[in-house]
């Protein structure tokens, strides 16, 4: 079969110090953290942003002006411009921005413009199964085996069939930013968007990639254990034959959304259910109605233990607290589990509600314990018997708006796990829009099951 995307042009928009300086700390090179170090073997964050076409608006105008606003928001995020880099003199990996690049004096982000034989309409309806192929060509892939592999690259394609439509597919290998960082930036950049359109940009304060702001005693020898474990042969960061590729091909992958109403119905009913005073957050009610959902959905009635598994914002919990405009990595990893049989029952939503509080609760008061065992701890949980939670139902996926109004899907390309489920916030105030990746053969039960009436 042909390729359903085909690549018109390939360019690079290089970064460039403002006012023709030096860049901002920490420079060309980016030592990573433990923060970030826990992921350099991993695939990187591939996200799509499907959207419209507006009446009268050429296709080569929304190019240029994402091709000029990525330019101009580059020097802000200037670690998404390098690569991630192995010296093997003092074995260290960096973020580091070359002395020259595509013929400019420092690095860049590779830009694609390419065209698509797609059916938009199918792809941006949420009551259909994901198009995993399709959605996989309209991000740019900078997996690599070895080492160095760039940080970033975009890519916009234009439906050249009935109806018409763009994709923004972004991908960004997450040893330069967390969730928080990774939007913050989508956000400038839709903004600068908007700005360019509007004749004006608006003022943000300077994002933070001073990896200092996250030091910790012992950092630098968490960061050597955690190469050691996710990358023993460095500069090669991945298999030959990589079981994620295996698994998520046999993966149903769907897109559910929660109206506010819905919401605050199953917070309410969590909250009786537990017993507790107070409402929970929105985070601890999906993400305890996920687990019993994907739970039940396979049938775990045993003794066995179920897992679920996050990451907690633990900026404010750092000693020093780290600033919120930090960009790079600050996040904890939250693990709890509960028998099959727990989740089972009648006691399982109230039971997984309190497991969920109780976890990020622990990371709230020491956000680094157990730090040195995060990778063994989740390496260690079996296949299929976890619960995976990305993203934040804060994270404002429907809220961009580079100049051309707001997206009509957004997607997590990068869903890897039997058991993932990726929270954003909805198009509707209030609203959270679920994705998520299960077994083929448990989707139907676990739909049943997970849409609250």
């Amino acid at each position: 079969m042909p390729p359903m995307v085909r690549t018109r042009s390939t360019t690079a928009v290089p970064v460039h110090a403002a006012g023709g300086g030096e860049l901002p700390d920490p420079g060309r090179v980016v030592p990573l953290s433990p923060f970030d170090a826990f992921w350099v073997s991993l695939p990187p964050v591939r996200r799509v942003f499907l959207f419209r076409s507006l009446p009268g608006v050429p296709f080569s105008d929304v190019v240029g002006t994402l091709r000029s606003s990525l330019a101009q928001v580059l020097p802000a995020f200037h670690p998404f411009a390098g690569s991630l880099t192995y010296s093997p003199d003092s074995r260290a990996v960096s973020i580091v921005l070359p002395d020259e690049w595509e013929g400019f004096p420092c690095g860049g982000v590779t830009f694609v413009e390419a065209e698509a034989d797609l059916d938009f309409e199918r792809l941006v309806e949420e009551a259909e199964e994901h198009d995993q192929d399709a959605l996989g060509q309209l991000v740019p892939d900078i997996r690599r085996d070895q080492l160095p592999a760039p940080v970033m690259a975009a890519q916009v394609t234009e439906f050249v069939g009935s109806g018409g439509g763009v994709a923004l597919g972004v991908a960004v290998h997450h040893t330069a930013a967390d969730g928080r960082g990774i939007w913050r930036f989508l956000d400038m950049w839709a903004a600068t968007a908007a700005g360019v359109e509007d004749g004006g940009v608006r003022a943000e304060p300077a994002p933070l990639h001073d990896r200092r702001l996250v030091q910790f005693h012992g950092d630098e020898e968490l960061v050597r254990l955690f190469l050691l474990q996710v990358a023993p042969n460095l500069p090669t960061i991945a298999p030959k034959q990589d079981p994620v590729l295996d698994t998520r091909r046999r993966l149903s992958r769907r897109t559910f959304t929660f109206a506010a109403s819905a919401v605050q119905r199953l917070k309410q009913r969590l909250a009786s259910a537990a017993n507790i005073g107070t409402a929970p957050s929105t985070f601890a009610a999906l993400a305890a109605h996920g687990w019993v959902s994907i739970a039940r959905a396979s049938g775990f009635a045993d003794d066995a233990p179920v897992y679920v598994v996050f990451l907690a914002d633990c900026r404010a919990y750092m000693s020093p607290p780290v600033p919120n405009a930090y960009a790079g990595n600050c996040v904890a990893l939250c693990t709890a589990s509960l028998s099959g049989s727990v989740l089972s029952g009648p006691d399982g939503p109230a039971r997984a509600l309190l497991a969920v509080r109780e976890a990020v609760a622990e990371a709230k008061r020491d956000p680094l314990r157990d730090r040195a065992r995060w990778l063994a701890k989740f390496m260690a949980i079996p296949p299929g018997r976890a619960v995976v939670l990305v993203g934040s139902p804060w994270f404002p996926a429907y809220g961009l708006d580079f100049g051309f109004g707001r997206p009509a899907r957004v997607e997590l390309e990068s869903m890897n796990n039997d058991g993932e489920m990726v929270l954003v916030a909805g198009r509707e105030a209030g609203s959270v829009q679920a994705s998520v990746a299960i077994a083929a053969g448990k989707m139907l039960a676990f739909r049943d099951k997970f849409m609250v009436e």
